[in-house]
C-alpha cells in the first residue's frame, strides 16, 4: 500500500486511511529492523603492475590509485664530498647502507644521519679471500663468511647469510 496524503488526495482523510498509513509505516519500519541494509565495504583489491583497484562488496568502483615506486641507485662505495640522494645505495666498512635524505657527503661518522644500515657482514679475519666457481661452493660455512665467485660475468663479492650464498651488492642467492 502506498501513504496517502491530504494534499493529493485534495480532501481530508478518512479514518480508515489514517489508519491504512500508519499501518504502511509500521509494516517498512518492521521490515527495517528484520533486514538492515548492510553497508558497502570494500570487496576486493586488485594490483595490476603499478595499479591499485579497489571495488566495493556491492560493485562500486571505488577508484584506481597509483601505488609509489622505490628508486634504488647502486652507488658503489661511499665517498666524501660526494652528492647522494634518497634511495642511494653504498657500502662502507663491510655494510651496506641506504641513503634516507639528498645531502652532500663529509665524513662517514657526521653523515651517518643520512644512512639507514641495510646489511652488515662480518670484516674477514684476513685479507684473503677464497676464490671459487658455482660448482665448487661449499653447502655449509660460517654465517658471514665473505668469497669470491668466478662466474660468467666476471668475480663477485659473496657472502654466506647462514643458509645460502648471497651476491653482496645484488642481494640475490647464488
Amino acid at each position: 500500500m502506498t501513504i496517502i496524503y491530504r494534499a493529493d488526495k485534495g480532501a481530508p482523510l478518512l479514518t480508515e486511511e489514517i489508519d491504512g498509513n500508519f499501518k504502511e509505516l509500521e509494516t517498512r519500519l518492521n521490515r527495517l529492523e528484520d533486514h538492515p541494509e548492510v553497508a558497502e565495504s570494500i570487496g576486493k583489491i586488485e594490483v595490476q603492475e603499478d595499479q591499485m583497484i579497489l571495488t566495493g562488496t556491492f560493485g562500486t568502483d571505488f577508484g584506481t590509485f597509483t601505488l609509489p615506486k622505490a628508486t634504488l641507485r647502486l652507488q658503489a662505495q661511499w665517498l666524501p664530498q660526494t652528492s647522494y640522494q634518497k634511495g642511494d645505495i653504498v657500502t662502507y666498512e663491510n655494510t651496506l647502507y641506504g641513503c634516507l635524505r639528498d645531502h652532500l657527503s663529509s665524513l662517514f661518522k657526521q653523515d651517518d644521519s643520512n644512512w639507514q644500515e641495510i646489511l652488515s657482514v662480518p670484516s674477514p679475519p684476513s685479507s684473503f679471500l677464497p676464490l671459487y666457481e658455482k660448482a665448487t661452493l661449499p653447502n655449509e660455512e660460517t654465517l658471514g663468511k665473505l668469497a669470491i665467485l668466478l662466474g660468467e660475468e666476471g668475480p663477485n663479492l659473496i657472502f654466506f647469510n647462514g643458509k645460502t650464498w648471497q651476491h653482496l651488492m645484488k642481494g640475490e642467492t647464488v
